[in-house]
């Protein structure tokens, strides 16, 4: 039988056991602990969780969606429990010397890290447009825009046909203007009302999925960011744009990534 690898969560403040079914589906956790920081694992089959098994099973959506499901099960309850750095899907290590070696040579940025999340979780702000709405409201926030439509209202019948299909033509061009400014004003209302990091995303840093705005909140100011959400629903409605908030999470955003060891 060959040795397994060790399959890690997170790197955690303190020794936590999840109280969840771990990623194999078993109830096996483990922890190696150097320099006051501490790495949750579970030791997994070195065949079954191989690059080449991965790259064998990447087309399977059943078995890796039920590793997704319990890999973030397992990093939500440790949140819960102490102050983490959460990894992504699949962080594996050789052993457990390999892991503790890890954690001694990067401990310095580990808890600098580990420090900055204290206390603190993510939450996600999505912005959705309703395309005609939007278009519509773009002419009154674009410069170029609010002066084509004047000078529609006061042309004649020809040249205000004219003036309306690049009017149009000039409404596509200024969409993605207009979702960038929208996408800072929101981002500085943020930072206004709430003692928090923001990682905003456009469109194209989404790959065509709408715009968010990531927030690292202290976690008595949920309630503030709440309200936020509510009042700036109340503000920009009327230009077709809606936001939906979600968490909280982990701050995967945040966090710095750990290579496979």
């Amino acid at each position: 039988m060959t040795a397994p690898v060790l399959y890690v969560y997170a790197i955690a403040r303190e020794a936590a056991r999840p109280d969840v079914e771990a990623v194999d589906a078993s109830s096996s956790f483990g922890t190696v602990t150097r320099s006051g920081i501490s790495a949750v694992f579970t030791p997994v089959d070195r065949d079954e969780f191989s690059q080449e098994a991965m790259d064998r099973r990447a087309g399977d959506l059943e078995w890796l969606g039920s590793i997704g499901y319990r890999h973030q099960a397992v990093v939500a309850d440790l949140m819960r429990r102490t102050t983490i750095v959460p990894l992504r899907a699949f962080t594996l290590f050789s052993s457990e010397e390999s892991l503790g070696k890890y954690l001694d040579d990067n401990a310095g940025q580990l808890t600098r890290t580990l420090g900055r999340l204290d206390g603190k979780q993510e939450w996600t702000i999505r912005i959705e447009f309703d395309a005609q709405i939007w278009s519509s409201a773009l002419t009154n926030r674009v410069q170029t825009l609010r002066e084509l439509s004047e000078q529609i209202a006061t042309a004649a019948p020809g040249k205000a046909f004219l003036l309306k299909k690049k009017l149009d033509e000039e409404r596509k061009n200024a969409s993605r203007t207009g979702e960038e400014s929208l996408l800072e004003e929101i981002q500085r209302a943020v930072l206004e009302k709430l003692r928090s990091e923001v990682v905003a995303e456009s469109r194209e840093q989404r790959e065509g999925a709408f715009p968010q705005i990531n927030v690292l909140v202290n976690r008595d100011e949920e309630a503030i960011l709440q309200d936020l959400h509510r009042e700036l629903n109340d503000k920009y409605g009327g230009d077709g744009v809606t936001l939906s908030i979600s968490g909280p999470w982990p701050p995967y955003t945040f966090a710095s990534m750990v290579a496979n060891g």
